[in-house]
This record gives structure tokens, C-alpha cells and sequence, in this order.
């Protein structure tokens, strides 16, 4: 789907709530799509079975960074307002892993592999609490699940404020949102920042571990 620049100058200003009180903390070579300066970003932030949206807004916030510049990181061919499925086979990992400083490992275990019975959801599906603790996981995207391995509660596609489901892509639309709404930027209870990021509960790493292993591996 190809956004018309009415609709894109809609999601630019409907982000700039989210970013005016950030203040930029490096500059970007966009000609070459990999940090200039350097750039904040520890591994204790991550979570484990972590989806490439959720580290990538992590990535974007932690260095106030625009959407449109992170959703670059696809390649030169990715229109970043189309963006792209975070799935294995499309997303060019050895790149993400250059720009990111990520073990390709991590990254390859953050993006859909839709293979044998295997079926993953091209809406965003998410729980609630683990937003408000700035978490997405690619088991949440399972369409097999409906609970959250670690929260128990029943996984939500539709935005509680507006109603509207956001597409499953690595996108300008999305990348903005950051942890909120993809449409009208309503929040879930939390906004994830360096400043309040907290190791996750072992009870929870072990049930998204686990139905890592048995779903996503199997």
C-alpha cells in the first residue's frame, strides 16, 4: 500500500507530539545508512525473543531519531513509508546487524519465519501490559496464540482508543508510533525510555522462552 503525500505529511505531524521533547543525540550519514557519530544502544535493554519493531523503536528512542531515518535501515530499495514485513528472507539482517551492533543471531530470532504450519499475523498483535513495559515479542505475532506467555491475557489487534488495527511492517506509520497507537498515538499505561527500562521478571522470560522453543522452533 503507497501512502499519498497528504496521508504522509498526516503521519509526520501526528508524530511530532510523540518526538517535540526529544532532543537529538547523534547524526546520521543517511547516504550510507550506518551511524556517523556513534550512537547509544545497550543489549541489557533487550528482552529475550524480542521483535525487530520493538528493538527498533527502542533503537529510534533512545536516539531520538525519526522514523523516516530507521525505517532507511531496510535498504536503499525499501520505500520507508511502504516499509517491509519484518520477516526472514525479506529483511537483510547482515545490514541491520552492521547498523545496530546486534548478534545476527538476535536479529535473525526477532523477524517471522513463516515455514511448514508455521503462520504468523499481518496485523499487529500485541498485550497490552508488555507494551506499557516497552516489549513486543514475534511469539505475540503467532497466530496459533491468543494469550501472553507471560501476562495471560488475551492478545488485542485494535487500538482501545480509535478501533483500528496497524499493519505488522517495518514502516514510517509504525516506527512512529513507539509503543502507541500507529493512528491516533494513544498509550497503553507506559513509555518505554532508557531512563525506565528495567530487567524483565525471570517468571516471564522463561514463558516467552519456552513458547519460543515449542512454536517458533518447532
Amino acid at each position: 500500500m503507497r501512502f499519498s503525500e497528504r496521508t504522509r505529511w498526516a503521519i509526520a505531524l501526528g508524530a511530532a507530539s510523540v518526538r517535540s521533547r526529544r532532543r537529538p543525540i547523534l547524526t546520521l550519514d543517511e547516504s550510507r545508512l550506518t551511524p556517523a557519530l556513534g550512537y547509544v544502544f545497550r543489549r541489557s535493554w533487550l528482552y529475550p525473543h524480542e521483535s525487530l519493531i520493538s528493538i527498533l523503536w527502542k533503537f529510534e528512542t533512545a536516539n531520538a531519531l525519526s522514523g523516516v531515518v530507521v525505517a532507511r535501515l531496510m535498504g536503499l530499495d525499501v520505500d520507508p513509508y511502504e516499509g517491509i514485513a519484518p520477516r526472514r528472507g525479506l529483511v537483510d539482517v547482515r545490514r541491520l546487524q552492521e547498523s545496530l551492533g546486534l548478534p545476527v543471531e538476535t536479529l535473525r530470532a526477532a523477524l517471522m519465519d513463516p515455514v511448514g504450519r508455521r503462520r504468523y499475523s499481518d496485523v499487529f498483535r500485541y498485550c497490552r501490559r508488555c507494551l506499557a513495559h516497552g516489549y513486543h515479542s514475534v511469539v505475540h505475532q503467532l497466530e496459533r496464540l491468543s494469550t501472553c506467555p507471560a501476562h495471560r491475557r488475551l492478545l488485542e489487534t485494535k487500538c482501545w482508543r480509535c478501533g483500528r488495527e496497524a499493519p505488522y511492517r517495518v514502516n514510517v506509520q509504525v516506527l512512529e508510533a513507539r509503543f502507541h497507537c500507529a493512528y491516533c498515538y494513544a498509550g497503553h499505561g507506559g513509555t518505554w525510555t532508557p531512563d525506565n527500562a528495567e530487567p524483565m521478571k525471570p517468571a516471564h522470560r522463561s514463558a516467552f522462552t519456552r513458547r519460543y522453543l515449542e512454536c517458533c522452533l518447532g
